[in-house]
């Protein structure tokens, strides 16, 4: 019996048959939704997911977008973010290009999109409005600074940033972050697993370094899956013209090292600077006590002090 891959992170019609028409045309009715993505300086993200993939902004997963057989598309919205009441009439609006199906569950509304409408459903206008209703929730601390990380260190040859929120078919448990990352440009990049915490989190008393330890361990048990996985993951953004803003001369196809030792685990601690020195005291000690394999950065917004403006001339 053939058992299933413990993870698949893409669409299986691009793995399946990277020329089929099928291929082709998501690739095609997707082209303009990507160009927003890009242009958006890092509000939104876009995450392939187990043949469907998630529009993500400011860290909160903003529709969920299923590509079906017959060329149409499912896209999932929670209710929170098109505030039926509202007068602003979002719902009304993606009425328009989608038609609306019967609930899947209590907390989401599902519409149909025909091929052709996907770029009219997500235009700039109506993704204000849900944006807007996202912010109005309020969501994490530690989401949001998980974004800024995404931002802040886009794409290169060397680091990719290639997945966030990461469960598998073994394991339901979400990994923060997944890197690939890699010394020099002629070497295969590895897995970097990075939790993200803030200084005054309760967890770097010590669970989080026992939780980033399992993850490590976990993937390094299952490396071979996830390097099929994700070298297919990358080469299927890549397709889409996910990483070209940022480093347009990455390769069509990567190499991913498969020995178990090259996976690391890395905690980066941020927001309040004096907070998290703290903790991460007594969290390296803990790191040494209990003999775990990662590592722990801490992030500071330091104000320069060379007197130098960012806009003047170098």
């Amino acid at each position: 019996m053939v058992r299933n891959p413990v993870i698949e992170r893409y669409l299986k019609v691009g793995r399946q048959n990277p020329e089929s028409k099928s291929w082709k045309q998501i690739k095609k009715d997707l082209k303009p939704l990507v160009g927003l993505i890009n242009r958006s300086g890092g509000e939104y993200s876009f995450q392939l997911r187990e043949n469907y993939f998630n529009i993500y902004y400011q860290g909160n997963s903003l529709a969920k977008v299923t590509p079906n057989k017959n060329g149409t598309y499912s896209a999932e919205i929670h209710e929170k973010f098109l505030q039926p009441d509202e007068p602003d009439r979002i719902l009304k609006k993606l009425e328009q290009y989608g038609k609306r199906n019967e609930r899947k569950s209590s907390d989401y509304l599902c519409f149909r999109i025909e091929s052709g409408e996907l770029y009219h459903f997500f235009q700039n206008n109506h993704l204000e409005v849900l944006t807007s209703n996202i912010r109005a929730r309020g969501y994490g601390e530690e989401i949001t600074f998980e974004q800024v990380l995404i931002t802040d260190n886009p794409p290169s040859r060397k680091f990719i940033i290639i997945d966030r929120q990461v469960a598998d078919h073994k394991d339901k448990a979400q990994m923060d972050l997944l890197a690939l990352s890699r010394d020099s440009e002629n070497k295969p990049f590895h897995f970097l697993i990075i939790e993200v915490k803030l200084g005054r989190n309760p967890e770097l008393h010590g669970e989080v370094g026992g939780q980033l330890n399992r993850y490590v361990r976990h993937v390094r048990e299952y490396i071979k899956e996830y390097v099929t996985c994700y070298k297919e993951n990358y080469r299927q953004k890549k397709e889409l013209g996910l990483f070209d803003p940022f480093s347009p001369d990455l390769p069509a196809e990567i190499e991913i090292d498969e020995s178990e030792n090259s996976v690391e685990g890395l905690i980066v601690v941020g927001g309040y600077s004096q907070l998290g020195k703290q903790a991460l005291e007594n969290f390296r000690q803990k790191i040494k006590q209990e003999k775990w394999d990662i590592k722990v950065q801490q992030m500071r917004r330091e104000i320069r002090l060379d007197n130098r403006s960012d806009c003047q001339e170098p």
